[in-house]
């Protein structure tokens, strides 16, 4: 059996939890219960979009291992001694036989099964709860965008990579098929997936969630900002992310109050972040772990990124002086996550802030010459967060490097590095290493991670991608 079909997931559903072991793979056909048998009521589906928010929780998505992963293969962290979480990927000399692709693969794969589950039932609501199902429906459409933009992100080169983005990206699944053996898709037809599903859910959801840990019609346009930014389609990117402002649904926190938002939680400025509490945590697995002393502290800042921060810059608070640590590995740590003891890993994750969006707009904006308008967004990152700062003045190239550096400084222990850095065209040079590589040249066939022996094994025709053999 096609290992993607292996991951047919309503059973999980329906004991709550989409977290998965790691013997999943071997989960056999009975153990499953299908769409037909369980999605007959409205409470169905609200516990099925329950269980897709579980899963965008899990370690290997959100929880840990997906912004982990390509903030590690960048330059703004730098490993400590100890350091054997993602190593593989901070060094580039990962395997397809590792298990973080494989992890990812999978748990990504079964966010996208919860989702097609929900959007292939032939299930017509009562008209009384008709409204919130329709919610339901563009929340599942819009993870499932989600899911798809995050695989071939990751497994897949950038979208400008070959001219017309005809490179291999990921398989696209949308029903269950036992037999389906699916080869991959190009990045093209990804993309055009992704925009559908995100587009699809902007029409469905109509109605404003408790808070930023579920999906709202301004949550998928924000992403779309993102989306078409990946693709340098500018004029897009820009429509998006004024859709999301002008709605005036969100706003920056106050500079005071800057770290507050990671730690507490649904800031004014979040649209989409993963929620978890002293119930629903991954404990010693969160994100943040990887960096605390208390925690693993894996990772790093390095010096190289610090340096770039000024002496009343706000974001300077997210870092913290470690007696223990010296040398070549400095005295800082990263505290962006700072929950610990009793609230360890309560530490909500973004998925996407109100502060990229201007990013997103400013960046699009200053590649298509309107330096003004990009100036002004910029200063609205820039200046909140260091209230001395002057005004920006730069055009053309210096304006577009200022905003990417902004987006490290804003963004970083996020999970943006790498993806900026390759879409730009941009080597990774680490003038602060503590890694066995310091300088990946662009184009590099390590910038992408490997399709899993466990998929490639079981599929012939998936093609693995290039220097990790097939």
């Amino acid at each position: 059996m096609n290992n993607i079909y292996k991951l047919f997931i309503i059973t999980v559903l329906l004991w709550g939890s989409t977290s998965c072991s790691k013997d999943f793979l071997d989960l056999q056909p009975q153990q499953n219960i299908s769409s037909d048998e369980f999605l007959q009521t409205f409470e169905d589906f609200q516990a099925a979009i329950a269980g897709s928010y579980d899963q965008l929780q899990n370690t290997d998505w959100y929880g840990r291992y997906v912004p982990l992963v390509a903030d590690v293969m960048g330059e703004d962290v730098k490993q400590n001694a100890s350091a054997n979480r993602a190593k593989e990927w901070a060094e580039y000399n990962g395997s397809p036989q590792d298990f973080i692709p494989e992890e990812i693969w999978a748990e990504l794969y079964e966010g996208i099964n919860i989702s097609n589950q929900m959007i292939n039932s032939p299930f017509t609501p009562p008209a009384s709860v008709e409204a919130q199902f329709n919610q339901i429906l563009g929340e599942a459409y819009a993870i499932r965008g989600l899911a798809y933009f995050d695989l071939v992100r990751l497994f897949a080169q950038h979208y400008t990579f070959t001219p017309d983005a005809s490179h291999l990206g990921v398989p696209i699944v949308l029903e269950f098929d036992v037999n389906s053996k699916p080869a991959r898709s190009t990045v093209a037809e990804v993309y055009q997936q992704i925009i559908s599903d995100l587009q699809q859910g902007v029409t469905l959801m109509n109605t404003d969630p408790a808070n930023a840990g579920r999906f709202s019609k301004e949550a998928a346009q924000a992403l779309l900002s993102r989306v078409y930014l990946y693709m340098e389609d500018f004029a897009n990117a820009e429509l998006m992310a004024t859709a999301v402002i002008e709605s005036n649904k969100f706003s920056l926190v106050e500079r005071d109050e800057y770290a507050l938002q990671f730690f507490e939680g649904n800031s004014s400025e979040a649209i989409l972040e993963i929620i978890f509490n002293l119930a629903d945590n991954p404990g010693a697995d969160h994100l943040g772990n990887m960096y605390k002393a208390s925690g693993y502290g894996d990772y790093l800042p390095a010096t190289d990124l610090l340096d770039n921060y000024a002496s009343n810059d706000i974001r300077g608070t997210m870092f913290r002086e470690d007696p223990d640590l010296g040398g070549i590995y400095g005295t800082i740590r990263v505290d962006k996550f700072p929950s610990d003891s009793v609230n360890i890993a309560t530490d909500n994750v973004p998925v996407i802030r109100l502060s990229e969006v201007y990013l997103n707009r400013a960046e699009a904006r200053a590649k298509t010459n309107n330096f003004s308008g990009a100036q002004a967004d910029l200063d609205m990152i820039r200046l909140r967060a260091d209230d001395s700062a002057s005004v920006t003045t730069s055009t053309g190239d210096q304006l577009i490097a200022e905003i990417l550096m902004e987006r490290r400084k804003e963004l970083c222990f996020e999970g943006h590095r790498v993806f900026d850095a390759t879409r730009n065209q941009q080597n990774i040079t680490r003038d602060d290493c503590t890694s066995p590589i310091c300088q990946i040249s662009y184009p590099n066939d390590r910038f992408i991670l490997p399709v899993p022996i466990e998929e490639t094994d079981v599929n012939p025709n998936i093609i693995q991608n290039p220097s990790y053999g097939q």
